[in-house]
This record gives C-alpha cells, sequence and structure tokens, in this order.
C-alpha cells in the first residue's frame, strides 16, 4: 500500500509527517492500515502526540514520541509489565523505538468520566479502585525505577508549564510561580 499524506491532522510544517508516513507505509499491510484515516486522538502533558488510524478489523493508536525529547521503552516496558499483571493496557502492536513511533490497540472514544453518573459511579469506582490495586501489586521493586524528589519536581513543573501555559494561555508571574 502506498503511503498517502496523514491528512490535515498533521500540520504541513510538520517535519515528522514524512517519517510517520514511511513508518505507517511499513507497517500498513501487515495491520491493514488506511494511511488517509489518520486524525488526532488525544494529548497528554509531554512531546508525545496520539493518531487515531483505521486497520483493517478495527481502529489503532499511534503513538509519535519524538526522539532524543521522547524515550517510548519505559512505555513499553510499563505496558508489559501492567498486563502481565492484569491491567487493562493499549497492547503495543509495533514498535520504532530509535524513531519513536508505537502502533497501540486502541480502547476507543468511551472513557469513564463519559459513562459517569450516579447509577453508574459504584460499579466505575470499584473497578477503578480494583485497577489501581492490581497495579499497586504489579509495581514492586526493581520492576519500574525509585520515584526520586527529582522526578516529583519535574512532574509538579508540568502543570504551570504544559496545563496552564498551553492549554489555558495563563503565564505566572513570578510570585505566583513560587
Amino acid at each position: 500500500m502506498q503511503s498517502q499524506d496523514i491528512s490535515d491532522s498533521l500540520a504541513n510544517a510538520d517535519p515528522r509527517r514524512d517519517i510517520l508516513n514511511r513508518w505507517i507505509e511499513t507497517i500498513s499491510d501487515r495491520f491493514g492500515l488506511v494511511p488517509a484515516s489518520v486524525t488526532p486522538a488525544s494529548n497528554d502533558a509531554s512531546f508525545r502526540r496520539y493518531f487515531r488510524i483505521q486497520a483493517a478489523s478495527n481502529a489503532c493508536i499511534i503513538m509519535d514520541a519524538p526522539p532524543p525529547q521522547e524515550d517510548c521503552r519505559p512505555f513499553v516496558h510499563a505496558a508489559r509489565v501492567l498486563a502481565d499483571a492484569g491491567v487493562s493496557v493499549p497492547e503495543v502492536l509495533a514498535a520504532d523505538l530509535g524513531q519513536g513511533f508505537l502502533l497501540l490497540s486502541d480502547f476507543g472514544h468511551t472513557t469513564y468520566l463519559s459513562r459517569l453518573d450516579a447509577q453508574s459511579a459504584p460499579e466505575l469506582y470499584r473497578d477503578a479502585a480494583r485497577a489501581l490495586v492490581t497495579l499497586q501489586k504489579a509495581s514492586v521493586p526493581g520492576v519500574f525505577a525509585d520515584y526520586s524528589r527529582e522526578l516529583l519536581a519535574r512532574e509538579l513543573s508540568l502543570f504551570p508549564e504544559w496545563y496552564l501555559g498551553r492549554h489555558k494561555g495563563i503565564e505566572l508571574s513570578g510570585t505566583q510561580h513560587e
């Protein structure tokens, strides 16, 4: 299958568009991917981007994690550990770690929040609590890196930078930042 441009979801000035298109082309036959179907799926507080792409039997998610800003290896490791422990996580279907691309199974558009109401709350919260306990049991010493003061500080810095600055367009004064 010959790759087409990834639609308007990746801007023309996007330097990774051609690289991503070529990667999709290399895996499209194996997974029945439809390159022209790529649409934005979600964002997070990082340089990663997620796109939904149609596949032969369902949709998949493409993660674009540009090196050197992002490293897919911890994601792949966590996915394997958590899946082995019984936590429902996206399956890594294909990976190009050097270029920062992952093809993941797609959980769809429905979120807990969209299903949450007075009637569904007890069941959804019980399910979430069970998943958290399962996740905690999977996190034994040596499986994941220890959570350090430096990592905590870096994570806390995401709030003003990514949420307030990028998402809300709010710039804190020096005093507010302190």
